[in-house]
């Protein structure tokens, strides 16, 4: 483990394949919750600042998604969140496939986040590789959905 800026962050990170840009993909959430003079908004998970947040209202089955607008081959995504009280998502999915029905639930469940760490790069390693368009993660319980950085890995396929 490589200690930088007080995050524990796995030497695994980039997972050998290049990062999938997402600054220009297109990102949704269920619901945006504002608070304390400040929108928690989608595109806050790739502002560069690990310290805010996107952020849904506290409710049943809140998801975030982002439109890759290509299928890619993902062999990896990691997670961080701040060291906040609402932050932790541990029992929250990731789905990964190529469609957003039912809130991108009917894409393949590619990992059950457990025992997350919140203030720690939490990384989900997939072998083999899962491919799609749209990677969405949901919390099933009643919570807030909260994500600070998510770092998305691997290739496009051809079209």
């Amino acid at each position: 483990m490589l200690l930088f800026c007080n995050l524990k962050v796995s030497s695994t990170e980039n997972c050998n394949t290049p990062n999938i840009k997402l600054t220009d993909k297109k990102v949704y959430q269920s619901t945006t919750f504002k608070g304390f003079l400040t929108e928690y908004r989608t595109d806050r998970v790739f502002d560069g600042d690990r310290s805010t947040c996107s952020c849904t209202e506290y409710l049943t089955n809140s998801w975030w998604t982002v439109d890759l607008q290509g299928v890619y081959s993902i062999t990896c995504i990691s997670i961080y969140n701040y060291d906040y009280y609402w932050t932790d998502i541990s029992g929250a999915k990731i789905y990964i496939g190529n469609s957003r029905q039912n809130n991108g639930t009917n894409n393949k469940l590619v990992q059950n986040i457990t025992n997350f760490e919140k203030g720690h790069i939490n990384v989900y390693e997939f072998s083999p590789s899962v491919s799609g368009r749209y990677v969405t993660v949901i919390r099933p319980e009643t919570n807030y959905m909260a994500l600070c950085h998510v770092n998305i890995t691997g290739t496009k396929m051809g079209t």
